[in-house]
């Protein structure tokens, strides 16, 4: 039977476990999928493992994680909850090794509360909801950091053939991995003995070194050619103090004073003899352990973005599981009251505040823009530089897998100076597109192709990104046709509807306008399906593009698109029925008046007839 001081700490890891479970999982759907999540999902949709690995060995990471989320995207499903499950479920595993790396540098005491310190820190909570590599790579560097102190300790077989194993696999899921098998290298330098334990240990560490030679010379290749595509590192940071300070917030939160101070206390053993209190630094080795890790992964990360970009936020991930344990040993090192009061204050800010959050760009609801009003087999090109990782993925979920798109950054990648001629081309085989577009500096490569091959923007839906808009353009080419003139304000110039629908089926109409004149209000469009008698069957009212698109704003010649969605309601008999269109102004309601080939249509020349419409079920 368990006694009643490790029941206890077995029930603290279990509500620790649960706290994590709970702050990882919670708004998980909120954001959407950013670039490297995008990618993520688009590089593991290869047909297999292999296709998986030859793509990442063109990238700039190892394949491990990647491989590892192809199975997993078979197993769990395409959804972004189930994509990103998976960091949790890694992250999970990071929280609970913390309590047996923290025991086994210290004592339990230290794990519990560095389980619980990394299981509330905000940077980790965040890159444990991302489908990326970087959960893995901190809980791959608990366990190797775990089983090289128990190999420490104790040389046995399982030690370490586990510690071998587990480096290997942190070096094939993140090369920052090897900040930690340097921290392990180092520290037996220092303070391994006698020789034969030292020879020993870098025996171990040749052994990761052999495992990891494969996929080596694939590093030279890729570190190559790495710092010649801003595609891999315009999002670095330069070393000044807007980075440091963000670096602080993200790794020590807004109570750093106070998380610095038990680190410090953290270094040293505190031992309470009647009135006094003496301070002990032996055992020296756990605490130099922690500094070596601290200060490699921060100087070498400081000191390469110093001569190549490199620096990122999300990169100090990987000093967070010694900085926990630094400050659990220093909670430790306190009597009961005040330990409990700082344990308090720790956890209620944590819980308070959000020191690490990325903001990143709404690509759902850019996507989701595009896909409430286009029509099929439309193209969706793409010029948001990286963005259209995850727009392809939103493209693919919203509208079909068959919808086409085309990524113009790719296309100025492999066309170079015949991207201009090439879009060309493509422009002349369609009459319409959709492209999506970040930011307002003008297209001056291709605007002019898109006026020569006569398209006009009809549509513009935004979405704002920390004050820098996100588009969603409709492009149609210019047509003099006209169907119908609306009191001489307004053209319908085409449409486009459905010849056939069925009882409880949703239709979508497809109207082009363009003002004759520049209208002096906000006018509404009504689309009615009518039967034989002229009762109406379905009805839709409202302002053009459902107000994305107000006619006051509209200027003469300039084309406009235009949707509206019926509901054919249950039980509607079949048979041919008449569409029509009318408009109106909402503070009179009265239509205006209709001509169409010279002729009023309706009773009171109210109403275009667009055409039939037949229902059968």
């Amino acid at each position: 039977m368990l006694d009643s001081t490790r029941f206890s700490r077995l029930v603290l890891l279990t509500l620790i476990l649960l706290l994590g479970w709970t702050l990882r999982t919670h708004a998980l759907e909120e954001r959407s999928l950013w670039e490297d999540e995008g990618w993520t999902m688009l590089l593991s949709k290869g047909p297999g493992l292999d296709d998986v690995t030859r793509t990442l060995a063109a990238d700039q990471h190892p394949p491990l994680y990647f491989m590892v989320f192809r199975l997993w995207r078979d197993v769990a499903g395409d959804t972004e909850f189930a994509g990103r499950y998976l960091g949790v479920l890694i992250g999970m595993v990071a929280v609970a090794g913390m309590m047996q790396f923290g025991r086994s540098l210290y004592n339990p005491a230290v794990g519990v509360l560095a389980a619980l310190l990394l299981a509330v820190a905000d940077l980790h909570i965040d890159l444990s909801q991302e489908i990326r590599h970087y959960a893995a790579l901190a809980t791959l560097s608990i366990l190797s950091s775990l089983l090289y102190v128990r190999w420490w300790k104790k040389s046995t077989r399982a030690n370490r053939i586990g510690y071998v194993l587990s480096s290997i696999a942190l070096l094939y899921t993140h090369y920052l991995g090897g900040f930690v098998l340097f921290t392990q290298v180092i520290h037996m330098l220092i303070m391994a003995r006698p020789w034969k334990r030292l020879a020993e240990g870098l025996f171990l560490f040749g052994a990761v070194c052999l495992g990891f030679l494969p996929w080596f010379f694939v590093v030279i290749d890729q570190n190559s050619v790495r710092w010649d595509n801003p595609l891999y590192y315009q999002n670095s940071l330069p070393n000044n103090e807007a980075t440091y300070r963000a670096v602080r917030d993200a790794v020590l939160g807004n109570q750093f004073g106070v998380v610095l101070g038990l680190a410090l206390l953290g270094l040293v053993y505190v031992l309470y003899q009647q009135e006094r209190i003496r301070f002990r630094l032996r055992p020296v080795w756990p605490a130099l352990y922690l500094l070596i890790w601290i200060g490699l992964v921060a100087g070498l990360t400081f000191f390469i973005n110093s001569q190549k970009p490199f620096l990122t936020v999300r990169n100090f991930l990987l000093v967070l599981p010694p900085l926990a344990v630094l400050v659990g040993h220093g909670l430790a090192n306190l009597k009961r009251a005040p330990q409990i009061f700082l344990v308090s204050v720790l956890l209620v800010v944590s819980l308070t505040t959000v020191d690490a959050r990325r903001f990143y760009p709404d690509w759902r609801s850019v996507t989701q823009h595009v896909t409430d009003y286009h029509l099929d087999h439309e193209p969706v090109l793409m010029d948001v530089w990286v963005g259209d990782f995850p727009v392809r993925y939103y493209i693919e979920q919203q509208m079909g897998e068959d919808t086409p798109w085309v990524s113009l950054r790719e296309w100025r990648d492999t066309y170079k100076g015949e991207f201009v001629p090439h879009m060309q081309d493509y422009l002349a085989s369609i009459d319409a597109f959709w492209l999506i577009y970040w930011g307002d500096k003008p297209m001056d490569d291709y605007g002019p192709a898109l006026d020569l091959a006569g398209f006009q923007r009809t549509a513009t839906l935004s979405v704002d990104h920390l004050g820098t808009p996100l588009y969603s353009y409709r492009y149609d080419k210019l047509t003099n046709s006209q169907v119908a003139e609306f009191g001489e304000l307004f053209a319908l110039r085409k449409f486009n509807a459905p010849q056939q629908a069925a009882p409880g089926e949703h239709i979508r109409v497809s109207l082009w306008w363009t003002a004759e004149q520049k209208p002096p209000l906000d006018y509404s469009v009504s689309v009615v399906i009518v039967d034989a008698a002229g009762q109406k069957v379905a009805q839709h009212d409202g302002p053009p593009l459902e107000g994305v698109s107000p006619t006051s704003t509209w200027e003469p010649g300039e084309l406009k698109y235009d949707i509206h969605t019926l509901a054919i309601p249950d039980g509607t008999p079949p048979g041919d029925y008449q569409l029509v269109v009318k408009v109106y102004w909402y503070g009179d309601l009265v239509p205006l008046a209709v001509q169409m080939d010279g002729k009023a249509v309706g009773e009171i020349g109210e109403a275009a007839i667009l055409g039939e419409i037949r229902i059968q079920p």
